[in-house]
């Protein structure tokens, strides 16, 4: 569907944004950078939401923690906490 295209498009540029977010970090001692996790409501084993997940573990070493993208209220509380459950694992 169209929004799982625009899903999978968003989870890509997310990591190609983090790689130039971190390439271009010149304060990394007085600010943090905390990812987002986006991947939209995909939390099937391979799913979007491990693909992100998959690639910010590679870069663990640069970032102190991640925040959860994508829920912005329109998704049922299973489905939220489904997404913040898979996130945290």
């Amino acid at each position: 569907s169209d929004d799982n295209t625009r899903f999978r498009i968003a989870t890509y540029r997310t990591l190609r944004w983090l790689d130039r977010c971190f390439s271009a970090h010149r304060r990394p001692h007085d600010q943090n950078l905390f990812p987002i996790v986006q991947g939209g409501l995909d939390t099937s084993p391979g799913g979007l939401r491990d693909v992100c997940l998959a690639g910010f573990r590679l870069r663990d070493d640069l970032a102190p923690g991640y925040a959860i993208g994508g829920l912005a209220g329109g998704e049922s509380k299973d489905q939220f906490w489904r997404v913040v459950d898979h996130c945290c694992r």
